[in-house]
């Protein structure tokens, strides 16, 4: 019957409701909410606590400017840009989180990784930018031109040859400089704070369209074989500098084979002195930071800063005896002490790095909220996600406008400040005060550091890294997807470029996860005696389940990329139940056994109580289908329901649907389903639906069908193997077998004359067979 009203509410009682929210979300305390949560500094500054926390978030940032002066140097080498740079770059972004950001104890600056990146696509720019080169072109003259018309008179000829140089021709011949085809000049510093521009957007725009949950596809595999291949490269970027090698640029994929035959070509010119301070380096943070560096932690409270040790001792040896000069040693250079004045990116090269920037932006985001997620863990307080996006993201368009590169957290930096007090974002503060004083009095100190002192620590730095290679171990016994996910996500990385192995790895896990859900998996249900609840059952033990409805689950999204193994799991499903509770089988052993003659009676037995149980009940089974294994349903998955639950009727199977969830019910009413489907066929409970099934019961077979199949069973030639003892089903088969036939005796009586010849005809069967089993073991028993 049609509805006489409409269930919708009225459109101007809609339109009401829209305009209520619009003035709500911009009325003043709205406008003033939203503003305090762009900027968390507004909310925890006037509660900061200045007597328990000011001392220890002082000591926890200078702390952390020792170690971040040594790292942004060497950072800035990877990136490719002078080393002050490194220096600005763990200044202003670290800076600004302060007004943005939710975490106490992240800290900002550069990463191995994302430093690499960015020294990709700072390469592929300079091969791209212009070059100028002297052209020389003709201009041709005329006599309008050679004529001087203040004086009305004709330019001589002495005049004419110092204006063309010939006295006879009109054509001028003019050098001009000109431009090749690509970027205009450009310094590498331009690239990086272009880069961090266009990834600061991105990250913006992830936050206002809550695209946090993209972070979920850098899975703790994929980061993990990422950041070990980006570890190769930084391994291989650093190397001619220890070695004292002029290595030539190279840059995309597949870079790293030709970066290591350059290595082996330019082995002959290995610089001895470069290679003794490099390894002296590399020893010195060895036995410093393995086996020094546990015993000073025990001792004192704070940690100490070996790398900077090492910069003061590298700087003093080169200074005072002159390796530059004297060696050739490669040092630092003179590093600028002056503040860097703001400026605008360089807008024309975002069509150049649109994809690098992309994948860095990615990158630095999943670092990010991973450090995000072990500090929460850590330090037991909650930090805002979609915050972090925006605050991320903010920071790299605000940083942009000075000379730096991009910037994520940093485990170690953000735990090093809390190590010695730090408790405060204000940590971050003291940090950028004091690597700004290092910048404007003692930048100067810091042209003799040499270059291979940078790349030995960077190279150890990695350390870390390749410890990761030890998760392999234990996702192999257990996780194979996992395993092979982690070796994709490192060879694609390793043997392309560090964007594009990311992005493919990434594209490996979606992989295996399309291809995992195309097969799902599937089990039976059955009641457990002790809760009264149904539990997972393995196929093998389905002889263990009494009556003849079968509960069958599958826990995958009923969608078009399992709707056909959907269908073809329903089929197996019922095929298996049926045959095990159908069949009747001898083995071969039973067979050769000495109790032959008795196993063969019990089966007689068994099968002619399956044929009177199959008098009462229907011939085929009834089928009960578990929805709530099904997360979400696709057109197509309905449809597959739909056509499933026809077949089954169509085949004699009756068919139960248990739904719960209510989504899964609101798509069954909005459809036609229940056109096809009988909605008394779908139930709330498991139980209520076996309950259902078992009292819905059908006409038997026939008395003639139902013996000729009790003969061939008893006398298959197809022998498998039954997992039940002989000898107790067969005392427990004889005792119900003379209880069932004492309440039956009547109904033998009534049987017709052509059954009991069908049964006498079985009878010398099964007679025929226990006489060749008794032969046959009367052979055995002479041999």
């Amino acid at each position: 019957m049609p509805k006489l009203f409409s269930d919708r509410p009225p459109l101007n009682a809609v339109l009401q409701e829209k305009a209520q929210k619009i003035r709500y979300s911009c009325s003043p305390s709205k406008c003033l909410h939203s503003l305090l949560s762009f900027l968390p500094i507004i909310t925890w500054l006037p509660k900061y606590d200045w007597s328990h926390s000011f001392f220890g978030d002082l000591s926890g940032g200078l702390t952390m400017a020792v170690f971040s002066v040594p790292q942004g140097i060497a950072l800035a080498s990877i990136t490719g840009v002078p080393p002050v740079y490194g220096l600005y770059t763990a200044i202003f972004p670290s800076f600004l989180y302060i007004f943005f950001g939710t975490s106490k104890h992240n800290a900002l600056g550069g990463f191995a990784v994302l430093s690499l990146m960015t020294h990709g696509a700072i390469e592929k720019v300079m091969l791209r930018t212009a070059t100028s080169y002297n052209a020389t072109a003709y201009v041709n003259h005329t006599l309008d031109e050679l004529f001087d018309r203040d004086n009305d008179t004709i330019i001589t000829n002495t005049t004419l040859m110092q204006i063309l140089g010939n006295e006879t021709s009109f054509v001028e011949e003019v050098t001009m400089e000109m431009w090749t085809e690509g970027v205009t000049p450009v310094k590498q510093i331009h690239v990086a704070t272009t880069i961090i521009f266009l990834a600061g957007i991105i990250q913006v725009l992830m936050g206002v369209f809550r695209l946090q949950y993209l972070t979920s596809l850098f899975s703790e595999q994929v980061m993990s074989g990422f950041v070990v291949g980006g570890g190769v490269h930084v391994f291989f970027a650093q190397i001619g500098n220890m070695l004292g090698i002029e290595l030539p640029r190279r840059n995309g994929p597949g870079y790293l084979y030709y970066r290591i035959w350059d290595l082996i070509e330019n082995l002959d010119n290995v610089h001895i002195p470069t290679v003794s301070i490099s390894m002296s380096s590399f020893l010195f943070l060895v036995i410093s930071k393995e086996y020094l560096a546990p015993w000073f932690s025990s001792a004192f409270n704070y940690p100490v800063p070996f790398e900077l040790l090492l910069v003061v001792v590298g700087i003093t040896a080169t200074d005072y005896a002159e390796l530059s000069r004297r060696h050739d040693v490669k040092v630092v250079g003179n590093i600028p002490t002056e503040f860097p004045p703001p400026s605008l990116p360089r807008f024309d090269l975002i069509r150049h790095i649109g994809l690098n920037a992309v994948a860095i932006a990615i990158t630095a985001v999943a670092i990010h909220i991973t450090v995000a997620k072990v500090v929460e863990k850590r330090y037991k307080y909650k930090i805002n996600h979609g915050q972090e996006l925006y605050a991320l993201g903010f920071v790299g368009v605000l940083s942009s406008f000075f000379p730096v590169f991009p910037v994520t957290s940093g485990f170690a930096r953000s735990v090093v400040g809390a190590a010695v007090g730090g408790s405060t974002q204000l940590t971050c503060l003291f940090s950028s005060l004091a690597l700004l004083s290092v910048i404007l009095y003692i930048g100067t100190a810091l042209k003799y550091l040499p270059q291979c002192i940078l790349s030995a620590m960077i190279i150890f730095a990695q350390k870390g890294m390749f410890e990761k290679f030890g998760e392999l171990k234990s996702l192999w016994p257990v996780f194979k997807i996992d395993f092979a996910i982690w070796l994709m996500s490192f060879f694609l990385t390793v043997c392309y470029d560090m964007g594009e192995g990311l992005l493919m790895a990434i594209g490996f896990a979606v992989l295996t996860t399309i291809i995992r859900t195309q097969r799902p998996k599937w089990h039976f249900l059955s009641r457990d005696d002790e809760t009264e609840s149904f539990k997972e059952t393995k196929k093998r033990d389905l002889e263990r389940i009494q009556g003849n409805v079968c509960i069958f689950r599958m826990d995958a999204p009923l969608i078009f990329t399992s709707s056909d193994r959907f269908t073809m799991s329903i089929w197996q499903c019922v095929k298996k139940w049926e045959r095990c509770k159908s069949e009747s089988f001898v083995t071969i052993e039973q067979m050769n056994s000495d109790k032959s003659a008795d196993i063969f009676d019990s089966k007689l037995k068994a099968a002619r109580r399956r044929w009177k149980r199959d008098q009462k009940s229907e011939s085929r089974c009834k089928l009960v289908i578990d929805c709530d294994g099904f997360p979400y349903v696709d057109y197509l998955g309905l449809s597959t329901l739909k056509s499933v639950y026809v077949d089954l009727q169509a085949a004699g199977v009756q068919c139960y649907f248990v739904v719960q969830k209510s989504e899964l019910k609101r798509l069954f009413r909005a459809t036609d389903f229940y056109e096809i489907v009988d909605e008394s066929r779908v139930f709330n409970k498991v139980a209520d639906a076996v309950k259902a099934a078992e009292q819905n019961i059908s006409s038997p077979k026939s008395t003639k069908e139902v013996l000729t199949a009790l003969a061939s069973i008893a006398t298959t030639d197809t022998m498998l193997i039954d997992e039940e003892d002989p000898e107790n089903e067969e005392s427990s088969e004889i005792v119900e077998d003379e209880e069932q036939e004492r309440e039956e005796e009547g109904r033998r009586r009534a049987e017709s004359e052509h059954s009991e010849e069908i049964m006498s005809e079985t009878s010398v069967s099964i007679g025929e067979a226990r006489s060749t089993a008794s032969s046959r073991n009367s052979i055995n028993s002479d041999q």
